[in-house]
């Protein structure tokens, strides 16, 4: 039996504050449950690269930093490779990603400023059809009438959107900032949550 191939999740937006640097955490921390996960930091801000410093993680997750996605060609021993991407217009990662996740968070302002990264992500997929690209929801609050919508919003953009949103929970920032994974941090309901979303990721990829 051959090798399993690498997966390789892109946290891909424009749009700064978007939660990139929290949910590519959150869903490697959940993949690191069962595999073996490369959380690759990419971001000129290096958020997840400090994270390092204070961060307890199980010892199927590691923590790489790399100016370009080409750096990362010899890597190897992992399952999937969750990476924080540079937050900028640009199509330069969309390569060497075999999915491409944009976070939405529930507000008309982020909904119509995913329109230029998304017509990006369609641009890559019509030559190389294999690529995945998806929307989720980020920050979401149940309660209110917009967030109830934004799924309905964000399908008109004509690309899947995960079935498992990342609630607006102050249980994220807490756990990273205790330096423990969504997962790991002793809250059922991120736990939870995370395993459910990188479930929903896994699916779309296996589709």
């Amino acid at each position: 039996m051959g090798a399993v191939l690498m997966k390789k999740i892109g946290l891909w937006t424009q749009k700064g504050g978007a939660g990139k640097s929290t949910s590519a955490v959150t869903l490697a921390g959940a993949l690191a449950q069962k595999h073996r996960v490369a959380l690759i930091d990419t971001d000129p801000q290096g958020s997840i690269s400090r994270w390092t410093e204070i961060a307890n993680l199980p010892n199927t997750l590691e923590i790489f930093t790399a100016e370009r996605l080409s750096d990362l060609k010899g890597l190897s021993g992992f399952d999937y490779a969750v990476i924080d991407t540079k937050g900028e217009l640009s199509a330069e990662a969309l390569p060497y990603l075999d999915m491409a996740l944009l976070p939405c968070a529930p507000s008309m302002f982020d909904i119509w400023a995913a329109a230029d990264s998304i017509e990006l992500m369609k641009a890559h997929q019509a030559h190389r059809p294999e690529f995945i690209a998806a929307l989720y929801v980020n920050r979401l609050d149940q309660n209110t009438l917009l967030g109830r919508d934004i799924a309905e919003a964000l399908n008109g953009y004509g690309l899947p959107v995960l079935s498992v949103p990342l609630r607006d929970r102050i249980g994220y920032p807490t756990a990273i900032a205790r330096g423990k994974t969504p997962t790991r941090s002793g809250d059922s309901e991120i736990r939870l949550e995370s395993l459910r979303f990188a479930e929903a990721v896994k699916r779309l990829l296996e589709a």
